[in-house]
Formats: C-alpha cells, structure tokens, sequence
C-alpha cells in the first residue's frame, strides 16, 4: 500500500532547530503557518480525506481539513522530539497493567492513528523488549535524522525492517521473539503486498487491511492485542488497548480489529493518518 509522503528532512531539522532554540511552545505555535504552506499544496490528500470524512459520517469543512493536517504535524514532529527528550511528555494508562501484558509477550497491532510513533520512548521499561516488524515508507533523508537522534539511545524497540530482510530471515525472527515471550508488533491497517491482504466491512464499505499479525498470533497462539495511541494535548497521550479474541477464523478476528479501531476514530477524527484513499473509491 503507498501513499505519498508528507514531510521532508529539512523540514523536520527546521522544526528540532526551533524546539531547541525556542522551546516547544514556540515551535508548537509555528507550526500553524507551516502546517498552512501543506494546506495550500496537499491536494491529493485532501480528496482522500473528504472520501474519510464521508465514510464516518462527519461533515468536511476546510477548518476541519487543515486541523487534521495540524494534528498530524504535532504527531509526526513529536516522534523526533521525544527522541530527543521525552521527560516532558506524559502517557495517560495503567502503567503497571500494560507492562504486564507486554511481559506476556505477543502480537501487538498498531495502527496509522494518532501517535503511535511516540510510544516506545514514553514507554521505556527495564527488561522489556518489542520487535516492531514494518516496512518504513519515510523519506531517506527523515530516516537519516531519526537514526542521527536514537544513536547512544536506550530503547525497548527492536525494529526490524522488511525492506532489507528476506522473508524466511523475518519468520525466523518473529518466532524466535515470540518464543521468548517478547512482545512483536505490526501494523494492522496496512499490508505490504496484496496476497496479506483482507476485506472486511470498515465504515460500512469494504476495506484492505493486514491479515498478517493475526496468522501469527492464530498460529502461535498466542495473545493479540490492539493498541490505539491518541494525542490529546501538547506533551500529552493516551494509550488504550483491545485484547481480540483469537479464533479459527481470521476474517472473525480483522473484523473485531476493525470495530475496535472505528470506536477510537469516532473519538478522535482528525487523527487517522491513511492519508490517501483507503477505501480504493477511485479504482472502482
């Protein structure tokens, strides 16, 4: 699934220079007038965002519109700047509950929602490990300054990317983590190739979406839970998670995926991130 990238590495560089000059509160107001400069361009995603406020049954409005690409802004920025210090920051969850069932290891779905780039620099605990399997689609440039900022850094996060392995090295792996009781995760509203990929009612029309994570977990037998990661002020997330059943039918399970995460968008619109046509309405 591809989408065209927003975003630039001299833009995210801009963005850490005044964080670190100003402060967040300057550079949080900035970027009014710079998420401004992508409204007026950004026409391909806002088509794709009419058709998903269409879908959710909420009127578009260009005020709407350009919150929308405001939050993603804030969101997108704050991966880098948690990097850099994220003692600021402040996770609303149960703590102690979600350590727990991450120390049960797993599959854990994540979703192109709110802030989920941020959770594992807000999240840091001792002997925790997750190995986050994904295909990166960031510009070459963004990748070089999220490398340049983690270097030296401790994190849980081990990622994996599925660009520069092969198949049979990522099965491996995966296995390997989940039999060690390591929690793995993966993105549940994107499949990298169409054969991974399931239909399923989403919004009341049919919908793509990663049937990967939850062979896994079926397979493996193993616990698989959905986390959702909603930014609700400056400095501040929330986490919230599903458990999802497992079951013999894996379209039964991408179905309570789905559900799951339609509750968490009705929450909280204006943090969905596929931003291009999730629904194919153009190709039929």
């Amino acid at each position: 699934m591809h989408t065209k990238q927003r975003g630039s590495g001299w833009s995210i560089r801009l963005a850490l220079w005044i964080y670190s000059h100003f402060g967040y509160m300057t550079f949080f107001v900035l970027l009014y007038p710079i998420t401004f400069l992508y409204y007026l361009k950004a026409s391909n995603t806002r088509c794709a965002l009419k058709l998903y406020y269409r879908k959710i049954g909420i009127k578009y409005t260009q005020w709407r519109y350009f919150e929308h690409l405001r939050k993603f802004a804030v969101v997108m920025t704050d991966r880098f700047i948690t990097k850099c210090d994220a003692s600021p920051y402040k996770l609303i969850v149960d703590r102690d509950n979600v350590v727990k069932e991450l120390k049960e290891g797993g599959v854990i779905l994540f979703s192109h929602f709110g802030g989920w780039s941020v959770l594992p620099e807000l999240l840091k605990v001792d002997d925790l490990r997750v190995n986050v399997i994904m295909q990166e689609v960031i510009k070459e440039d963004i990748k070089v300054i999220e490398k340049e900022i983690s270097a030296g850094n401790q994190t849980n996060v081990h990622i994996l990317d599925l660009a520069h392995v092969s198949k049979l090295e990522a099965s491996i792996k995966i296995a390997e983590a989940l039999i060690q009781k390591e929690a793995v995760s993966m993105m549940g509203d994107r499949a990298n190739n169409l054969k991974h990929a399931i239909s399923v009612d989403f919004f009341g029309s049919p919908a793509e979406f990663n049937k990967t994570p939850f062979e896994i977990a079926q397979k493996a037998q193993v616990p698989i839970r959905a986390f959702f990661i909603t930014y609700v002020k400056a400095h501040t997330y929330k986490l919230e998670y599903v458990k999802i059943k497992i079951s013999e039918n894996i379209e039964d399970m991408v179905k309570e995926y789905a559900k799951a995460y339609e509750k968490v968008i009705c929450a909280a619109p204006d943090q969905w991130f596929n931003l291009y046509d999730f629904w194919k309405e153009e190709a039929h």
